[in-house]
């Protein structure tokens, strides 16, 4: 007869809900500048779109309203935020703060196979980004290559911020989408420079390279005329 104790190591199965996956899809979309500033997202639409009911849209949305990623209107749908020159300035300064906060907290406890991984990943986000075709992987790898430094620092409150302001992002991403074309673009070098860092312990160099990192698109939108609807020129 098999005992309880034999049966120790089996780990239950864990099914995402619908909610959540919904949720994960929109919340990938809205950090991937897929929605502009502005656009207004309609529940029967999204749920015709991902084919399911409208029930898990709505949870989906008012997380993401909650998160700030979305803003309700008067109407009962929700939009993508505007964006303005103060929003931007705000969005910018807090992700260089918590962001460049985190990774210093990360690098004690990053192990050499995850800085291997970074290697890997900042290898393959300078690739993909040299051609319009790999754009959508570049933003996903880069994705990943903060999020592996982020939630090394084990802290789930300050990555929950960082979700939030990732979402607050998404507009001011797709805005500025072109830069990432360029053949030579410096955010490639701070990935690499952010590796070696931590490689040497140096996890306040380390700090300094991801804060240039956040900055980077931010800097570069603050000084260019945007076309996007509901985005005013600077």
């Amino acid at each position: 007869m098999t005992t309880l104790s034999a049966l120790g190591d089996i780990q239950p199965i864990v099914r995402a809900s619908v909610a959540e996956s919904v949720y994960r899809t929109l919340r990938n979309k809205l950090m991937h500048g897929e929605y502009p500033a502005g656009q207004v997202l309609g529940i029967q639409e999204l749920a015709n779109a991902l084919q399911t009911s409208t029930m898990p849209v709505r949870e989906a949305l008012r997380q993401l309203v909650a998160q700030q990623g979305l803003e309700p209107m008067r109407s009962g749908t929700v939009r993508v935020p505007l964006i303005t020159p103060e929003r931007l300035e705000d969005i910018r300064r807090s992700r260089v703060l918590v962001e460049g906060t985190v990774a210093e907290w990360a690098g004690p406890h990053l192990r050499a196979a995850q800085i291997d991984e970074l290697a890997r990943l900042a290898e393959e986000i300078t690739v993909a980004r040299r051609s319009r075709e790999g754009l959508a992987e570049s933003l996903e790898k880069n994705r990943i290559f903060h999020y592996t430094i982020y939630q090394a620092a084990q802290s789930p409150v300050m990555l929950a911020v960082i979700d939030s302001l990732w979402l607050r992002s998404g507009a001011y991403l797709r805005a500025m989408r072109e830069l990432l074309h360029t053949d030579a673009v410096t955010a490639d070098r701070l990935h690499e420079s952010t590796v070696q860092a931590f490689r040497a312990g140096d996890y306040a160099a380390a700090r300094k390279f991801v804060e240039t990192d956040v900055s980077w698109i931010f800097d570069r939108l603050a000084g260019t005329p945007l076309h996007e609807p509901g985005i005013p020129h600077p």
